[in-house]
């Protein structure tokens, strides 16, 4: 009678079970891309083989845990199989984040470079893109780490990550589902900085902290980036708390994005791999701690150590008490904020005592700005704006100071700008007002001439 090799899911509900022998199938399964990914940031094997051991043992405590969204995707056993193999490498990932400081190297910027150049998958992204994502997530980088290792200003790394996510995955289901076109995509129709954002008035630039990027409503990017786990502890829980706060719909769209970012991340990075000494599945398996069924699972919260001992476990409680303030007070806050925060902007623009209107022509229609330094805050209104071609899109830049240090508000077709979707906050950072016309996907800069040009300064 023929039988039939059970795939990661079926391995890892065994391994679940108590059952060891299929917790070493799932190893050998998974390890070579684990590995490979702790590889590459660690040169030094041994750095490589502890982190590799302490990602098995964290996945072995984990195990009895795991549950499939079915609101997603996960009515076909492949498309549990990639669940759970990007789900083993977030945990690869996590674990690597944390052993840095102990490593006695880490791979660098050239490292993480070289990598990128080599795979094919990543070839849909810019140069600056590919090496982004490549340091955050082969280089277990935070977003600050990765924006003062790379030498550039968080925002703009922040939307080089945003870009190059949004961007990779209509690739990877481009290859993986034959689908080409981002309408029929349920996980990504809405857009990066879109209905989420904007019909709540709010603002499209990052700026340098996660918890002013909430209050101006991107919380929708900042999801996208916490797949990455680009963020550290602190702001991670901040914008899971986000998340949380969020009509049921909404956040049950932000977690299917997350899990499919991941997949991503696993199918573009899969060619990094590295099979382990034969002798580390069999270290792995004498290090395994009893499984505490008892004990819920939280995902993103990790033990890290092998050996129990009280004092690690008095730590592990307070890290639950201060997790759960901070959840709280990130709660009231949310609550105050959305009690007395701002009204519409365009109300509070036109209300504001230094309002001021800028007209500028756009071919043969017109634009209108009117924004106010002391709000803060802007809006645009169009007429006759011309159509584009499918492949193209009207981008919005804010400038620092004219051929300065520039940010995307975001995408939008002819109809989005006469529908007057265009508001922000965070005026005031900004001298100048571009649009552009870019490809559909968006562009890292301005790639051509200002269709529209308009100063931010009364």
């Amino acid at each position: 009678m023929e039988t039939q090799t059970p795939g990661p899911a079926q391995l890892l509900k065994l391994a679940g079970d108590d059952d060891t022998a299929a917790f070493a199938a799932l190893y050998d399964v998974t390890s070579p891309q684990v590995f490979g990914l702790l590889t590459a940031l660690f040169p030094i094997e041994h750095d490589a083989l502890q982190a590799t051991t302490d990602a098995y043992t964290s996945l072995w405590r984990q195990a009895p845990h795991f549950t499939f969204d079915f609101n997603v995707d996960h009515a076909d056993e492949q498309a549990r199989d990639r669940t759970v193999v990007a789900w083993i490498n977030s945990i690869a990932q996590q674990i690597g984040r944390y052993h840095r400081p102990d490593a006695q190297d880490v791979g660098d910027v050239s490292r993480m470079q070289a990598v990128a150049s080599r795979l094919k998958e990543l070839e849909p992204l810019t140069d600056a893109q590919a090496l982004a994502l490549t340091t955050i997530w082969l280089g277990g980088r935070t977003v600050n780490e990765a924006a003062s290792e790379l030498n550039v200003a968080v925002p703009t790394l922040k939307s080089r990550l945003r870009d190059a996510t949004i961007r990779l995955t209509r690739h990877y289901q481009t290859e993986i589902t034959g689908r080409t076109s981002a309408d029929n995509d349920p996980l990504l129709t809405t857009r990066v900085t879109g209905s989420l954002s904007s019909s709540g008035g709010q603002t499209a630039a990052f700026s340098d902290d996660v918890e002013a990027d909430l209050q101006v409503g991107l919380g929708t990017e900042l999801a996208t980036l916490n797949a990455l786990q680009a963020f550290d502890d602190d702001d991670s829980v901040a914008v899971e708390a986000w998340i949380n706060r969020q009509d049921r719909d909404v956040a049950a769209q932000l977690r299917a994005r997350h899990a499919l970012f991941q997949r991503m991340l696993t199918w573009a990075y899969r060619r990094v791999s590295a099979h382990p000494p034969a002798s580390l599945l069999d270290s792995v398996l004498d290090q395994l701690p009893e499984q505490n069924v008892g004990i819920g699972f939280i995902e993103g919260v990790e033990e890290y150590e092998i050996e129990e001992d009280p004092e690690q476990q008095r730590r592990s409680r307070t890290m639950f008490i201060v997790v759960g303030i901070v959840l709280v007070v990130a709660v009231l806050a949310a609550v105050i904020f959305l009690n007395t925060g701002d009204m519409r902007i365009r109300s509070s623009v036109d209300d504001a005592e230094d309002t001021v209107t800028v007209d500028a022509e756009m071919e043969e229609g017109t634009a209108t700005g009117r924004f106010s330094t002391a709000e803060d805050a802007a809006y645009l209104t169009f007429e006759d704006v011309p159509e584009l071609s499918e492949d193209e899109s009207y981008q919005v830049w804010l400038f620092e100071e004219p051929g300065g240090s520039v940010v995307s508000v975001d995408t939008y077709t002819a109809e989005e700008l006469e529908d007057d979707e265009v508001e922000f906050r965070g005026v005031a950072a900004y001298q100048l007002l571009w649009i552009t016309v870019e490809p559909q996907t968006g562009s890292e800069t301005p790639s051509g001439t200002a269709v529209v040009e308009m100063p931010l300064e009364g």
